[in-house]
């Protein structure tokens, strides 16, 4: 199936957003005391609630015709499953080598706790894993994994009712559900209905009798993003916290990340282009993600070590090390990510 331009924009879009996220804790760690980058970039941790929207998006897309089929759906766990791990694997084991030289470089703020086959395996646990954006893949292995019982167990023209099930469980198991342990804590996550709109979306998306005017979207998506930066704001001013949690996340980023989804593909639907090097990043997203913060902290640490804690450093090193960021993860995916994915695609 032909990819959805606008799909691959939008990756490009949220992997950039967590980079920008990511560099503004490296400046702050290594760029001496004048930084440059505003704290608006914080928002940039709204990129993995994008990812969440549209993996559920694709999910369905990539599924139609194939529902109640069990082959179909074994072969969409396989796909899903050699998509996420090999490349994982490579990133966790670059991780562990520098974990087992110099162990106050990984998990810092756990205390540098890592449960080793948790983190290879991606399994629910109390620390994050050794790539630390490890944590959003399980969540993603977790919705792989009930998509495929729903795509295995449910006739397509149920899947809307099944996947609103699915919502309504997640919504009565946090008001009823009194365990915390991390099994519990990701069956439970407020996340998963990011996953679940995305899915939503894509089957109103591909129901011919639905025409939704491109403008409505831009205008809605832009006046939900501007309300999101406010209501951020306020919950670290009354909170303390940089990052949202639970459902206060599910609100604050979930919501104009389902709307910039319901833009970008109906624009593409309408004829409008989409820029090809946001998509060019959007298909080297996963590398590019599980790449940057090993990137970030090496070229980080050589520049501690050449700073002059002038501003005009932080003027010139941003640009350069963002650059640097985007570039090893094009490479990890030219030499990494695709060899691996033509090898295990061959298999089923």
């Amino acid at each position: 199936m032909k990819k959805l331009q606008s799909i691959q924009a939008l990756r490009g879009v949220a992997v950039l957003a967590v980079v920008l996220f990511h560099l503004l804790t490296v400046e702050e760690k290594y760029g001496g005391s004048k930084t440059i980058l505003s704290s608006f970039f914080q928002f940039g941790m709204f990129g993995v609630d994008l990812f969440f929207v549209i993996s559920g998006f694709v999910m369905i897309t990539v599924t139609r015709g194939k529902f109640q089929c069990h082959k179909e759906a074994l072969k969409f766990i396989y796909h899903r499953v050699v998509r996420i791990y090999p490349t994982y694997w490579v990133y966790s084991i670059l991780v562990l080598g520098v974990f087992l030289i110099k162990p106050s470089w990984v998990n810092s703020s756990q205390g540098n706790q890592v449960d080793i086959l948790a983190s290879f395996l991606l399994l629910p646990s109390q620390t994050l894993p050794l790539v630390m954006v490890g944590w959003t893949l399980i969540h993603e292995m977790y919705f792989y994994l009930v998509f495929s019982l729903i795509l295995m167990l449910v006739p397509e023209k149920k899947i809307l009712p099944a996947i609103l099930l699915w919502g309504v469980t997640i919504v009565c198991l946090n008001l009823f559900l009194t365990s915390n342990t991390p099994v519990v804590k990701i069956i439970t996550h407020p996340l998963t209905l990011e996953f679940i709109g995305g899915c939503i979306l894509a089957i109103i998306y591909h129901r011919k009798d639905v025409k939704v005017k491109p403008r409505i979207f831009l205008v809605s998506a832009f006046l939900v993003l501007v309300a999101s930066l406010c209501i951020f704001q306020y919950y670290q001013t009354v909170t303390g916290e940089i990052e949202p949690q639970g459902w206060w996340r599910a609100l604050i980023f979930g919501i104009p990340a389902m709307l910039l989804v319901c833009f970008f593909t109906n624009a593409e639907r309408n004829g409008y282009v989409i820029q090809l090097p946001l998509v060019k990043v959007g298909d080297a997203s996963y590398s590019i993600y599980l790449s940057h913060i090993l990137t970030l902290n090496v070229v980080g640490r050589v520049w501690s070590i050449f700073s002059t804690n002038e501003i005009y450093d932080n003027i010139v090193m941003i640009p350069v090390i963002l650059i640097l960021t985007i570039t090893a993860g094009f490479i990890s995916y030219i030499v990494v990510e695709k060899p691996l994915l033509n090898i295990s695609r061959r298999v089923f």
